[in-house]
């Protein structure tokens, strides 16, 4: 059986699994007593899901996936903005994320998948397949019939293909940080992929079948900075999309000038030195834990690792193992830091999260702010510690 269905069966109030299988797997459950022990209950439905074979067991696995991915923090995020005012008390008397996941997932399959669409964009936001540009501000999102076929047609021809497509148009909302909510007009394109065959049996014989994969696009447009964000494969698709967007959906061509990046500069983390921080964030401590290194225009690096329960600095521990021929002390250049923070304990963590944060010079960086943590760190300490500026 696989994590994910565990995780499921396991996170899932059992009224709430109950009305899963009897809307989506009936047959897997009829011998299910729901008015049993709540852990009898749950080990017959794990017994169940582990004698699973074929469609049922693929459904099972495939809807295991979809909910547990929202029951990160972006996830609940999203969905809670995705509520109306009318269902807020029915949503707020459910009993974990799970739970809320799976309401969303049994009530309204079409709003689910726009939350799935804007986690997976939130997900790839500075991510390699994302990129950002400026755009004109405050203006319209056009859903007139001609202008979404034009849209369609020229993403169409920048992919060289044939076949369907569609395309959803949505307002959402987006948190940065508590207090601090953008709208967004959230675009996503499905397209059919070029065909590709595969082995199938049909009755008792091996054929192939040709199949044609969807692929994504997922685009959001914030009206009050005029940004566009875009997330899709290919770094020519990433320059083109933006503009046919803006051309035909704002009309109102750019000329595909990106937002500023962020630019990362690492050097000073080559000598030991305080990551200060406010305790009122929450945070415990802050250690320097792995520092890649290479003497300068060389391709060989040497790897600085050391775990976050040790006491000594990395730096102590270089100086300690290589002495006179310490790296940090030896005219080498710094290729890669992970930075480990940790938090005090919360209800998120009772021991504590440690996030771990890794950059490299000049544009990398692995924090992907799904997480009020992750923002928090993003948005204050990598400033604070100088090592980021704007460019």
């Amino acid at each position: 059986m696989s994590s994910d269905i565990s995780k499921f069966i396991k996170k899932t109030p059992l009224k709430s699994l109950q009305k899963y299988f009897e809307a989506n797997n009936t047959d897997l459950v009829q011998e299910v007593d729901w008015d049993d022990d709540e852990s009898a209950v749950g080990k017959s439905l794990l017994q169940i899901a582990e004698a699973a074979v074929g469609e049922k067991l693929a459904l099972l696995k495939s809807d295991s996936e979809r909910i547990n991915a929202l029951t990160d923090e972006l996830g609940q995020s999203i969905l809670k903005h995705s509520v109306s005012d009318s269902e807020l008390q029915e949503y707020y008397d459910l009993e974990n994320e799970h739970d809320r996941v799976l309401w969303l997932f049994l009530k309204d399959s079409s709003r689910f998948r726009q939350v799935e669409d804007c986690w997976y964009t939130d997900t790839g936001r500075n991510g390699r397949m994302w990129d950002a540009f400026i755009g004109p501000k405050n203006i319209s999102v056009s859903k007139s019939d001609i202008d979404v076929l034009a849209f369609k047609d020229k993403i169409m021809e920048l992919f060289r293909a044939v076949g369907k497509i569609h395309i959803d148009i949505f307002e959402r909302t987006r948190s940065e940080g508590d207090d601090n909510q953008i709208e967004l007009i959230q675009i996503m394109v499905y397209r059919e992929d070029l065909p590709s065959t595969q082995l199938a049996f049909e009755d008792e014989s091996l054929v192939s079948k040709i199949v044609r994969p969807v692929k994504e696009v997922a685009l959001t447009y914030e009206p009050e900075s005029g940004h566009i964000e875009v997330v899709v494969e290919g770094k020519e698709n990433r320059k083109a999309i933006p503009k046919i967007f803006s051309e035909t959906l704002l009309k109102s061509p750019i000329d595909g000038e990106k937002i500023p990046l962020k630019r990362y500069t690492i050097q000073s983390l080559l000598k030991q030195r305080t990551l200060s921080f406010d305790p009122d964030d929450g945070i415990e401590s802050v250690d320097v834990t792995m520092l890649k290194v290479a003497q300068p225009n060389s391709y060989n690096t040497v790897t600085l690792d050391v775990a976050t329960k040790e006491d000594r600095s990395i730096y102590d521990i270089s100086k300690e193992y290589f002495g006179e021929n310490d790296p940090l002390k030896s005219g080498f250049k710094l290729k890669q830091v992970r930075i480990s923070i940790r938090f005090m304990p919360d209800e998120e963590s009772r021991r504590g999260k440690i996030l771990h944060v890794k950059i490299r010079e000049p544009n990398g960086c692995d924090l992907k702010s799904k997480s009020q943590k992750e923002k928090l760190i993003g948005d204050k300490y990598l400033e604070k510690w100088e090592l980021v500026e704007i460019i």
